[in-house]
């Protein structure tokens, strides 16, 4: 008998995933994080939380996406996740996606 699962291996197609070095600090990152949720929640309709009480992870929600803003002192890591009805837009997402992080956050270097 065959199995096949249908979204095995579709993982990275659908992940975008963002990772910057910054030279903002833990409360820094914190504070251009609420900017950015702000700013997501605002004009995409995404829904934006802590997701511990050190606030070093920010959730994100939405039609056909979720994901994750990961902050260190020195680092950010941001993953998000497309459903399929947005797959064939991802390449364009991304780009966006990149501009906005290198636009809005004093970013220097990609790790």
């Amino acid at each position: 008998m065959f199995l096949y699962d249908s979204l095995a291996g579709s993982r990275g197609i659908s992940t975008i995933q963002i990772s910057r070095q910054h030279p903002l600090g833990l409360a820094g990152a914190r504070v251009a994080a609420e900017a950015i949720a702000q700013d997501i929640c605002e004009n995409y309709q995404l829904d934006c939380e802590w997701a511990d009480e050190e606030e070093t992870e920010l959730r994100f929600r939405g039609s056909g996406v979720h994901g994750s803003l990961i902050l260190d002192e020195d680092n950010l890591q941001l993953d998000v996740h497309l459903g399929l009805m947005l797959l064939p837009v991802r390449s364009v997402l991304e780009q966006e996606i990149l501009d906005y992080v290198d636009n809005r956050l004093p970013c220097p270097k990609r790790v």
